[in-house]
């Protein structure tokens, strides 16, 4: 074990001899690497001389290696925490295992989803760990916890003893070999202690032993590195991360799907290629997604021929996860019946056979599986491993799933069990989360009446236990409550029960948790006196709803949509908003800044203190004193090793971080420092205030001063490759200039209000500048092209901060807001209340997995970057939405919103898979062209943008120059776009290079729409007034015209496929007119205002936009 920690420096508990050696806290000298290495060589020599413990090694070796049996097998990529993106920086898992078992790390904590291939991977590995074995090398063991009984305490003899090893034989092996303990399924054990320490593997000894430990991401809550990471020798409260490494498995790549299609063909022979298996899993919409999970995409083989039979258009074929359960166990077990027709049975066990035949076979073993999972779940709280022994349990639950009786063991053979000695299970966790779903579904089917509830609700499934922390099986019931109406309403009956019986509170809760996974909206419902304590309701859509005296307790609402929610006389002990504990004695703060390694946080306070708080306690560590007025700035050096510190009291100082001791004091450079920045090499570092200026941070010499260029600047910030330092000036304009000679290189311009802080991201990228009126800016760095712009807060924004990845920003403000926003669109991912005054400084952690707020309320607050929760359904937004067209194929839809963001959605299920910055000044407008290849865009600006339809994304193929635009339109031949023009003209435009053509003037107020007939003869104009006119496309004779004599947005549309024409009138009605706009046919009259509606191809669906804030709606045209 090491008594250094990650910096270098010796463990204090450590002390030296009169020669110069480190001695532990007996006094005894303490070995170094190399002596350490020498000792274990010698242990390995006397190991080989103990034939009988080899023997078994060996015998134990063969074993293990016979029964591997992978025949699919494709290398794992991981990332290095569940917070880094899937697509980037992925490493070769192994690669990554092979550099822990050669360094002194003592745990490998390797985290994955359901289903991604960890025991898979730990299997792997003792194979090849095997293979490779050479007396006195390290022992892999592959260890299944939940077959262990104490495995917090007897976790190596318990193993090993199950391997046929004597005492003596595990006692030499724990303490004279070296040995990697494989540990998988620690969330299928139910276990939440540190095994390394519960183990005593943290005891100074002669033990070498290293874990690795696998455990589903789902299982973890954001603290649980205190469950893995070692303590060193003597101090079992002192975590030590040097010793502690941590990799995430990544779902699959489309490479990986491929070569594991490949090697699953090559099996046996098939009807099917590799391509044939390719085309379906890329043409059904989203299943590529779906199986980048390596069991469902095995579950996705083995069903697919059947999923597609009788399909002609498998665009349009949709399959959900739990289908593709539903469709491999029904041929599992029907082939298991087919091969027990075929085998000779024994008479008693052909008799049951048959009676089962005739009874249902599938059914028959569908209901014993789920019997099954309910009783595990019941008797073992879900503990997957059940051990029968017929005489010791033939009067317990377990007889009736294992007994030796000709229809138990028919069906059990039948099943997705697999069996080790006495030991059974499901051959896949979340096959028994699967039954278990199942079996709680069949429950409630039982009740006709899907409000009927029993009068013994403490019997009911959903009674039993909460499900919150069982994410799989919470995910497989809301699939199922989207797909099933009565289940549904089964689950809203048993919520509503719980406001007059105190006994269904558990029921409620788990049901409320299940429709909001499901996607159900919530908004303004009567929830008033219902109980579901410990419900998951976290990204659920509350808004308006009302919960006066309902029992809150412990429920999770971070990320909830809770607007305008009254929560009177509710009981909220312990209720979650998405906030973890924050730091009360922080003082009025000001600044605040993250190490390097995440290990410490500071703060500097009005007062002039500096407080360091530990992040693996948030105690406060020490304080620095120097400043005598408000400290305005901190920054620390990329080595961690020191901190800079600004003052309005006009000085900076440069601190030992260690010592606390002053290493450098510049006194009355400016008259006040208002910001600060390190340079990313740590040798040159940034003032900003009334004397801009860089400086050498070594020698505190000036290197260059930009008095006399810029005068009074607020912010700076350097470029993550040092090269670049940016200044704010006033009046909005952002300087940049070159850190060596300090020439000037670029002047972005923004709005001409106060900037209030800048920031590079850290891929280079972007600059973002947020200003006094709430508004943010971005600029691309190497061209300087001013790029998204939005307003993302009411007053002054106080800070900004970029995310580690660079794809999302953080800003807060003098409201004492803080939101989180995505680079790439501006819409806001999320948006964080609690802070009573102005939030002064907010940052990310290192890992980008917290944001940290400091605030005038004397508070810091720390923030959960990870989504709120599992939702099914696409989420609405935080801008207007003004805009939507269907694709020609009906297919897909997009919208745009007041902001200038577009979205691309899958019509059928709302899913958004491109979003994309249109227009920066605003967007009122889109349209698809016939054949679905570009869309249109026009707004508040002085143009209309086309753009390419590409997979994944939108390029932009024209921009043409014009008035602003309130609505474009293709004709059918693809050959024209019309604009409605805020000058009050209908305009024709070349769709391939933007030229013009013609004109159609003449109407009395702004034209807010434009549509061609189907035939694209005729071009109809909306306008504000309520006036529509039709005009010929070829010679702009007007035809015809009529007025609804009512003011209103004005919006005109052609049914496909009909001779009429649709226009909106007044705040929400939409009137139906023949194509001469004589005779009036049928009128909508929805509840709130229409912004714009539009027709699908088919002309049987109209889908409106309403008022802001409000969902997109579907009517039936």
């Amino acid at each position: 074990m090491s008594f250094w920690s990650s910096q270098g420096r010796p463990d204090p508990t450590c002390c030296c001899s009169s020669d110069g050696h480190e001695l532990n806290r007996d006094g005894k000298r303490v070995l170094s690497q190399l002596e350490r290495t020498a000792k274990l060589g010698r242990m390995s020599s006397e190991v080989q001389s103990i034939p009988a413990v080899e023997d078994a090694l060996q015998t134990l070796r063969s074993r293990r290696m016979s029964e591997y049996r992978q025949e699919v097998y494709i290398d794992p990529l991981a990332k290095s925490n569940a917070q880094a993106p899937d697509d980037e920086n992925l490493f070769p898992l192994m690669d990554k295992v092979k550099e822990f078992l050669k360094s002194e790390r003592q745990v490998m904590l390797v985290l994955g989803d359901s289903g991604v291939g960890k025991s898979t991977f730990n299997r792997h590995l003792e194979y090849e760990l095997w293979r490779k074995y050479k007396p006195g090398g390290r022992i892999p063991l592959f260890i299944n916890l939940p077959e262990l009984d104490r495995p917090d305490k007897n976790l190596i003899a318990e193993h090993l003893k199950s391997s046929n090893f004597s005492e003596e034989g595990v006692c030499e092996l724990k303490h004279h070999r070296q040995m990697l303990l494989i540990c998988d399924g620690y969330d299928e054990s139910r276990l939440r202690v540190n095994l390394h320490t519960t183990n005593a593997l943290n005891r100074s000894g002669p033990q070498d032993v290293k874990l690795l430990i696998t455990c589903r991401t789902q299982y973890l809550g954001p603290d649980y590195r205190d469950r893995f990471v070692p303590s060193i020798s003597g101090g079992y409260h002192r975590p030590e991360d040097a010793l502690f490494q941590e990799a995430v498995i990544a779902p699959y790549t489309k490479d990986q799907i491929e070569m594991y299609v490949e090697k699953y063909v090559s099996l046996e022979p098939r009807t099917w290629a590799t391509k044939d298996y390719m085309d379906k899993l890329t043409t059904i919409p989203n299943l590529m997604d779906l199986v980048k999970n390596p069991f469902l995409l095995t579950l996705a083989l083995e069903t697919l021929p059947k999923v597609v039979e009788g399909s002609l258009d498998l665009s349009r074929l949709r399959v959900t996860r739990a289908q593709l359960y539903d469709m491999f166990v029904n041929c599992w077990i029907g082939v298991s019946k087919r091969r027990l027709q075929e085998r000779q049975q024994i008479e008693s066990h052909q008799e049951a056979l048959e009676e089962l035949l005739e009874d249902g076979f599938v059914d028959n073993g569908i209901r014993f599986q789920e019997d099954l999972a309910a009783a595990i779940y019941k008797e073992q709280e879900g503990k997957p491993v059940v051990d029968y022994v017929h005489k010791r349990d033939k009067y317990t639950w377990k007889v009736a799933f294992f007994s030796p009786g000709p229809e138990t063991s028919v069906l059990r053979s039948a099943s997705l069990l697999s069996r080790a000695g006495t030991q059974y299970r499901f051959i896949h966790q979340s096959l028994l989360e699967y039954f278990y779903s199942r079996a709680i579904c069949g429950a409630a089917s039982k009740y006709t009446d899907p409000t009927a509830i029993p009068l013994m609700i403490i019997d009911h499934p959903l009674s039993k236990m909460s499900l919150v922390a069982e994410v799989s099986v919470i995910h497989f019931l809301a699939q199922h409550a989207q797909q099933n109406a009565t289940f549904k309403q089964h689950l809203l009956a048993l919520i509503e029960l719980s406001k007059s019986d105190v006994q269904a509170s558990q029921a409620a809760a788990n049901a409320i948790t299940i429709l909001v996974k499901a996607g159900t909206r919530f908004n303004g419902a009567d929830f008033r006196r219902i109980c579901v304590p410990g419900a998951d309701l976290s990204a659920g859509q509350f808004d308006s709803a009302q919960l006066q005296e309902a029992d809150l307790t412990g429920v999770n609402l971070t990320k909830a949509w809770i607007r305008q929610v009254d929560f009177s006389g509710a009981q909220m002990g312990g209720t979650q908003f998405g906030e973890l504990p924050y730091l009360p004695d922080a003082g009025n703060v000001w600044a605040c800044a993250f190490s390097p390694d995440g290990k410490s946080f500071a703060t500097g306070l009005v007062k002039g203190d500096i407080d360091i708080y530990s992040t693996a306690t948030w105690k406060k560590t020490t304080t620095f004193r120097a400043h005598k007025m408000c400290v305005t700035g901190l920054a620390f050096s990329p080595t961690g090793h020191q901190l800079l510190s600004g003052s309005e009291d006009t000085t900076v100082r440069l601190w030992d971080f260690e010592t606390g001791s002053v290493d450098m004091c510049l006194d009355g450079w400016c008259d006040r420092v208002m910001g600060l920045a390190f340079s990313s090499s740590g040798k040159q570092f940034a003032l900003a205030g009334s004397n801009s200026s860089v400086w050498d941070a070594r020698t505190g010499a000036v290197v260059f001063d930009l008095k006399e260029h810029m005068g009074w600047s607020a912010n700076v910030e350097f470029s993550p490759d040092g090269n670049l330092v940016a200044f704010s000036s006033h009046k909005g304009r952002i300087q940049v200039y070159n850190t060596f000679n300090g020439s000037p290189e670029v002047v972005l311009e923004n709005e001409p209000y106060d900037i209030t802080d800048i920031a590079f991201s850290p891929n280079g990228r972007w600059i973002v500048a947020s200003n006094v009126t709430g508004n943010l800016q971005l600029w691309e760095t190497e061209t300087a092209v001013s790029g998204l712009r939005w307003n993302g807060h009411a007053g002054i924004v106080m800070a900004i901060s970029f995310s580690p990845d660079s794809r999302s920003i953080v800003s807060c403000a003098y409201d004492g807001s803080v939101k989180l926003w995505d680079v790439y669109t501006g819409s806001m991912i999320s948006a964080f209340t609690g802070h009573l005054q102005s939030v002064n400084c907010v940052t990310f952690t290192p890992d980008g997995s917290r944001i940290a707020s400091a605030s005038s309320d004397s508070t810091v607050r720390l923030w959960e970057v990870a989504t709120g929760g599992l939702r099914l359904d696409a989420q609405e937004y935080s801008d207007p939405q003004v805009s939507v067209a269907y694709s020609p194929d009906g297919r897909f839809l997009v919208s745009v919103s007041r902001s200038g963001i577009l979205r691309h959605y899958d019509a059928d299920t709302g899913e958004t898979d491109i979003a994309f910055s249109g227009q920066p000044d605003g967007t009122d407008c889109v349209a698809y062209s016939p054949d679905g290849s570009r869309v249109a865009v026009g707004g508040y600006g002085e143009e209309v943008v086309v753009l390419k339809v590409q997979v994944g994304t939108f390029e932009v193929a024209l921009r043409i120059r014009t008035m602003g635009v309130n609505a474009v339109a293709f004709s059918p031949c693809g050959d024209w776009i019309a604009s409605a023009n805020k000058d009050q003209t209908v305009r024709l435009w070349q769709a391939s290079t933007g030229a013009p053509g013609l004109v159609f003037t003449g109407q009395d107020d702004v034209v807010e729409s434009v549509v061609f007939s189907p035939c694209g003869l005729e071009v109809a104009s909306g306008c504000r007034n309520g006036d529509i006119r039709i005009w010929e496309t070829n010679t702009g004779i007007l035809k015809s015209s009529m007025t609804t004599r009512s003011s209103g947005p004005g919006i005109v549309a052609f049914l496909q496929g009909r001779r009429q024409v649709a226009s909106s009138f007044g705040k929400g009605g939409v009137a139906v007119w023949d194509s001469q706009c004589k005779e009036f046919r049928s009128m909508l009259m929805p509840q709130l205002e229409i912004n714009t509606f539009t027709f699908s191809p088919c002309g049987r669906w109209m889908v409106a936009v309403q008022c802001p804030g409000s969902p997109v709606e579907l009517y039936v045209g």
